[in-house]
């Protein structure tokens, strides 16, 4: 009997134990899931938290809410949740429900171009699912679910008017699935079923072995292959190299979220799926990095490798990087060999600029240097393709004073740096302090000269204090993100539906100013940092401006010339020509005291350039009146020889200033108004082969010389007869000139420069109002006719101060429409004035004046792109102004001429 009953008893507790094993594995091993394990690996990146409603109650607490909120998707989200949460019964049991759970939120894409949310809920073992029994109970009006099955699984779909799309939910043992798109629902479960297809957990191991579950707020888990997945998505492109070649990188990261100082700031490690190590140890060296001073403020995102050697970037090539071996051979052979990465000190700056309409993006990159001139010698022997070249003879460009060449290589700088840097299809290099400086243009080189020489960087700025402050010095790699400036390029390069959307909710999504990115190499692995700093205050609603002179100067007979801006040679200071009705020239210093008064003969017809005619460093004045081209020193004298009378009694209409090699042995191309073009040396003699040259009418603009790096010289004229004329130094026509434009013009053109030959081109527009644009092989390469509202209409191209940007204007009798370089209207203003004349401010981003002259009204107005008068009541005014931006003051300061005096005004930015 003993026996008998210990069996008996032995059996019994088997099978309480086996069944309670069983009930162990079948309801809580088996049956307890991750919310992740339920997750594609596609995602565009995961949250993870298990404290969800205190992470959306501290977001929507941020200031940048008030304005995120007006985008309908966030506040539909904010009402949804609100209404969720009465649905339970009293406030708070919402967040009793979710506290402690695992609350996970997935951006999958759905289409080519869509992406939706999966939300995915795995609640704790015992959990009680009777809210959802709740819920269904108390449904709205009008409301309704219905139920269908997918693979035995029951999926509910919530259908209402106040919904757009019907919401998806089903539970799977303890986690809860919700979804507006059916497609994620379904996906999730078939991750339920097949536990050997790799999920978001099993793909990405290493982020859940560093953080296995989150603290605080919660995780955001990414991959550069999923932010790339996003990045196609939303872009028209068809090139994704750098999208393609972030994605190869494999890199994945967990950052912990948090809100504090008016940023949201994540903070976390970096892993790399194929246990790759990278090398981010940086230059401690570097104290006190001078970069701040080298980039310009037209920067919408910057790179900066802080490392201690140039070749620690071949521990981050992009390996998918398609090296063109011939190139890659010539470098290691002329350059890695010779040394040439041996000066470099590890410091790298990456610029991208701010785009204006569909142009090609500008980009500029720093290398700093220990020696830079020996380094430049280099990239020339290296461009030569001999050691012993003569370097004289390679084709160079100059631009305030700094030489410009051009390496015609294809991604050269991505070939040189480990794939880093593309973009480049040709290479311009020059050299400032000690930086080597790459651009991938010849207009994006001298932008950025000019920039550097005009203290238009961050170093001088007030406003750029947070981007320098975000390139942290102890990070081997720094990126900051200017959005506003950024927005421009992902409009331009997003697709159309993706547009529409940016263009739509810029004002809200342009409340985030800042992105900043930092990488430091720690003991436990590479530390990240990412960080989005918004601006806090309401969108600002402009009060009407009227502004008050600020300085004037009195003069006693009318000004009917100027202001023209030069440079006192000095101290760099602003200073200011004008020209009285009896023809006395006036120089206005900076302080609006007249420096010198000199009688001429005639009135200035031509612009004032200022030329080194001793090449001893101080500058004098050029310029044409009359029949004579003058030279006259800053103390109102005459240099010997001058006036020069070259063209007879003819009226001199156009001169410009031409320095071929940048050596002071200046030519002045000059037009008359009878079509007449000559070529005087810097003495003022005509020179072979221009004795004149006859082009058979006036021009419509200057002549010009342009020497473009790859493409040589070109003596441009574009004739107000519709021709465009293409010589060489010697006076002789090319390109089979005079080209044919149309039958008359009476705009400006503007040269659109990119590179090659074929890439680069005159732009104008004709008097009946089509567009062409001719390339430096002599070949019409684009046409468009403008709508003509009549036969009186005017047509315009308006270059900006700098030659770089343009617009065009349709001037009707009431009326005139501006457009952008693709024909597309900015705005239209109604004037009623046949006498008026346009000008073009640019300096970057959304810092654009229109001018409008008024001169029978002798009214000034300012207008931004949009239309917006700047002025609420127009400026007094006679002629063309000068307008100046202060990087340091943040406003603008413009120059007129009314009447008998020079005023200054001051317009703050």
């Amino acid at each position: 009997m003993r026996v008998i009953r210990f069996l008996l008893i032995t059996f019994i507790l088997a099978g309480v134990i086996g069944g309670g094993y069983y009930i162990y594995q079948k309801y809580f091993l088996f049956g307890k899931s991750s919310a992740l394990e339920l997750v594609s690996p596609d995602a565009v990146f995961v949250f993870e938290t298990y404290q969800p409603v205190m992470a959306w109650n501290q977001f929507t607490s941020q200031p940048f809410w008030e304005r995120m909120s007006d985008m309908p998707s966030l506040q539909q989200a904010a009402d949804q949740l609100n209404h969720l949460d009465s649905l339970f019964g009293q406030e708070g049991e919402l967040e009793k429900v979710l506290r402690g759970n695992q609350f996970v939120l997935s951006m999958h894409p759905v289409g080519r171009e869509e992406f939706d949310f999966l939300y995915t809920i795995a609640f704790s073992p015992g959990s009680e699912f009777g809210f959802l029994e709740k819920l269904e109970e108390n449904i709205p009006p009008l409301s309704q679910i219905n139920t269908r099955s997918y693979s035995n699984v029951t999926i509910k779909e919530f259908q209402s008017l106040d919904l757009e799309r019907n919401l998806n939910y089903t539970l799977i043992n303890n986690v809860l699935l919700i979804s507006y798109t059916s497609f994620l629902v379904e996906e999730a479960i078939r991750y339920s079923q097949n536990s050997g297809t790799d999920n978001f957990k099993s793909k990405y191991k290493e982020l859940f072995a560093s953080t296995v579950k989150p603290k605080g707020l919660g995780v955001l888990r990414i991959s550069s292959q999923g932010i790339a997945r996003f990045m196609e998505g939303i872009t028209r492109d068809k090139d994704l190299t750098m999208i393609k070649s972030f994605a190869r990188s494999n890199v994945s990261a967990n950052l912990e979220l948090r809100f504090e100082d008016e940023k949201i700031k994540l903070d976390g490690l970096a892993f790399f799926a194929d246990g790759r190590e990278m090398d981010w140890s940086h230059n401690s060296g570097i104290g006190k990095s001078d970069f701040h001073n080298f980039v310009s403020n037209r920067t919408a995102a910057y790179f900066n490798y802080n490392l201690q050697n140039p070749r620690q970037l071949k521990s981050i090539q992009d390996q998918g990087f398609q090296y063109k071996s011939t190139l890659k051979g010539d470098i290691d052979k002329n350059l890695i060999q010779k040394g040439f990465l041996e000066d470099l000190t590890g410091e790298m700056g990456y610029m991208l600029f701010e785009m204006a309409g569909s142009e090609q993006q500008d980009r500029v990159l720093l290398v700093k240097t220990e020696s830079a001139d020996q380094q430049v010698r280099l990239l020339k022997q290296f461009n030569a393709g001999v050691d012993k070249a003569d370097l004289s003879l390679i084709p160079v460009d100059f631009y305030l004073d700094q030489e410009i060449f051009i390496i015609s290589a294809e991604e050269f700088p991505a070939h040189l740096f480990e794939g880093r840097f593309v973009g480049f299809p040709d290479t311009y290099i020059t050299s400032i302090g000690d930086y080597l400086v790459f651009a991938n243009s010849s207009k994006a080189m001298k932008i950025y000269i000019d920039d550097y020489f005009s203290d238009n960087i961050w170093g001088k700025s007030v406003a750029y204090k947070d981007l320098i402050e975000n390139v942290a010095l102890d990070a081997g790699f720094s990126l900051s993100v200017n959005i506003p400036k950024l927005y421009n390029t992902l409009v331009e390069s997003s697709s159309p539906t993706w547009k529409a959307f940016f263009q739509k909710y810029a004002p809200q999504l342009k409340s985030l100013e800042l992105m900043a990115l930092q990488v430091k190499e720690r003991e436990e692995g590479d530390q990240v940092s990412l960080e989005f700093g918004y601006n806090p205050q309401p969108i600002r609603v402009v009060s009407d401006v009227v502004l008050s002179e600020n300085r004037s100067v009195q003069f006693e007979s009318q000004l009917v010339y100027g202001p023209k801006a030069i440079q006192n040679f000095v101290d760099r200071s602003t200073e200011f020509v004008v020209q009285d009705e009896q023809y006395r020239m006036h120089l206005i210093s900076s302080e609006g005291e007249v420096v010198f008064s000199y009688p001429l003969e005639s009135k200035i017809s031509t612009a004032i350039f200022q030329v080194d005619y001793y090449k001893n460093g101080k500058l004098q004045l050029l310029f044409a009146a009359g029949n004579q081209v003058y030279i006259i020193d800053r103390l109102g004298s005459l240099i010997p020889g001058f006036p020069v009378s070259p063209v007879g009694n003819e009226e001199i209409q156009h001169l410009n200033l031409v320095d071929y090699n940048n050596d002071r042995d200046y030519r002045y191309f000059v037009a008359t108004d009878a079509g007449k073009l000559f070529l005087l040396d810097r003495s003022g003699k005509g020179l072979d082969g221009w004795n004149p040259k006859n082009v058979n009418s006036p021009l419509s603009s200057k002549p010009a010389h342009h020497r473009i790096a790859g493409v040589g010289d070109r003596m441009l004229a574009l004739s107000s007869a519709g021709e465009l004329f293409f010589f060489n130094r010697r006076g002789e026509a090319e390109l089979g000139s005079p080209i044919k434009l149309g039958n008359g013009i009476e705009s400006d053109y503007i040269l659109v420069e990119r590179g090659s030959a074929s890439d680069t081109r005159v732009v104008t527009v004709s008097s009946e109002g089509e567009i062409v644009h001719v390339n430096l092989r002599g070949e019409l390469a684009y046409r468009n006719q403008l709508e003509r509202p009549d036969r009186e209409s005017k047509f315009r191209l308006i270059k900006d101060q700098k030659d770089d940007r343009y617009l065009f204007t349709v001037h009707e009798y009431n009326k005139v429409s501006v457009l952008d370089p693709e024909s597309k209207q900015l705005f239209a203003l109604d004037i009623f004035s046949e006498n008026l004349t346009f000008q073009f401010f640019s300096f970057g981003g959304d810092r654009n004046i229109f001018v409008v002259v008024d001169r029978d009204q002798e009214f000034v107005y300012l207008y931004n792109l949009k239309g917006e008068l700047l002025n609420s009541r127009p400026i007094g005014g006679t002629g063309t102004i000068d307008l100046r931006h202060s990087v340091s003051q943040n406003e603008y300061v413009i120059y007129v001429r009314e009447g008998t005096k020079f005023k200054e005004y001051k317009l703050p930015v």
